[in-house]
């Protein structure tokens, strides 16, 4: 995947499923009026999804900021009805199969996110 140009700013790549599956679980843990890109959980995410980051060529002070992560976890709440008030509408088609998959399986959630989280690790 390489950035993409736009009007002259780079675009980072978009989320992949192991990004989102890290995402996803954060957001079934947090309440929404803790999503914020303040919130330690939150940094501590987009951390892990910098070392995740595979050779793509992207902007190190936007790929996967705590800005952008709080943002990743407000476009779930359009699929959540549980959780009330207003949520991001835009978003990816990936995005809702993510959600699709797993958000009635928090067990199969929590495996996968620990897999990945254990690859970035070593």
């Amino acid at each position: 995947m390489r950035n993409v140009e736009l009007r002259g700013k780079s675009r980072n790549p978009a989320w992949t499923r192991e990004e989102l599956i890290l995402a996803l679980e954060l957001y079934k843990k947090l309440p929404k009026s803790r999503v914020s890109a303040k919130n330690a959980a939150v940094i501590q995410l987009s951390t892990t999804l910098n070392k995740l980051r595979s050779t793509v060529a992207s902007d190190p002070v936007t790929y996967r900021n705590p800005n952008g992560v709080a943002m990743k976890l407000h476009n779930f709440g359009r699929f959540d009805p549980g959780r009330g008030g207003v949520a991001l509408e835009h978003g990816n088609r990936l995005e809702k199969a993510v959600w699709d998959e797993f958000h009635n399986s928090h067990f199969r959630l929590s495996e996968e996110a620990e897999k990945i989280r254990s690859r970035v690790s070593n």
